[in-house]
């Protein structure tokens, strides 16, 4: 039974490391560096233009695009801002901000 137990913990780790953020935990991140120049003010602008490229992808099937979104997404909300300003995250086809 213990046995059972350590795999269903195991696996459970394994997919929330796995889980990509939100769009508005992205931007609220983005939005709260200091360092990041961006025309978007608010977290709800921000994450509505996410969204919209987020489901554009969805909608065309682009699962190489989504996936590249999905690893912009982590890739932002586990680097810290002077990183991103740098432009460890960035990729021109996918700006989120």
């Amino acid at each position: 039974m213990t046995a059972c137990i350590r795999i269903v913990l195991l696996s459970s780790v394994v997919a929330l490391v796995g889980c990509e953020p939100s769009c508005k935990k992205t931007c609220k991140k983005l939005l709260d560096c200091e360092d990041i120049e961006t025309a978007r003010t608010e977290v709800e602008e921000c994450a509505a233009s996410c969204e919209i490229q987020q489901e554009m992808f969805d909608d065309w099937e682009a699962s190489d695009e989504r996936e590249r979104f999905s690893e912009l997404k982590k890739c932002i909300r586990s680097n810290e801002c002077p990183d991103i300003a740098d432009g460890v995250c960035y990729d021109e086809e996918l700006y989120i901000w």
